[in-house]
């Protein structure tokens, strides 16, 4: 969906509040913003959409849709299972390397960011990313807190909380 805004040159309303639109423009500013959230709800499923349909402007809409669906966690833990479960099923090299390449793009899109520290960030989301795939089934309430949270913890409070649950469990 943020592709087709891009390419439709409205981009801005996804980030954009009407409160920072010039008051000249901002009549047509809202009637546009109502149409294309249009096509945002149009966008969405049935049962989804009704999470939804009270946001009235793009930017909360998709606000919203970021809060539900965007855990970085939760992604990045799906991108990596898809990586490290990457196997070829048939002789057909281009249908697997169509795959592959897919799935590492996926994966390189946690990995871009504009500074040192935002690295060690998602360098850090990454590694809890691997220790969390390698728990044993006794800890899967650990490793489903971390993927749901909403907030994403520190590598050193992971660390603690798999600690601590360790203790309980032995």
């Amino acid at each position: 969906m943020e592709l087709w805004f891009l390419g439709q040159g409205h981009h801005n309303h996804l980030e954009k509040s009407v409160d920072a639109v010039p008051n000249d423009k901002r009549h047509e500013w809202e009637k546009l913003d109502y149409q294309l959230c249009v096509v945002l709800w149009q966008s969405v499923e049935p049962n989804v959409l009704e999470i939804h349909r009270s946001f009235k402007t793009c930017r909360s809409f998709c606000e919203k849709a970021q809060d539900i669906f965007a855990n970085d966690i939760q992604s990045l833990f799906d991108a990596t299972m898809k990586v490290t479960n990457l196997k070829q099923i048939s002789h057909d090299m281009i249908a697997h390397m169509g795959k592959a390449r897919a799935i590492v793009e996926e994966l390189k899109r946690f990995l871009v960011v504009d500074s040192l520290e935002e690295v060690n960030r998602k360098l850090d989301k990454f590694y809890m990313v691997l220790i969390l795939r390698s728990l044993y089934s006794d800890f899967d309430h650990v490793h489903d807190q971390v993927l749901v949270g909403d907030q994403v913890p520190s590598m050193d409070s992971l660390i603690t909380r798999l600690l601590r649950a360790s203790c309980i469990e032995g």
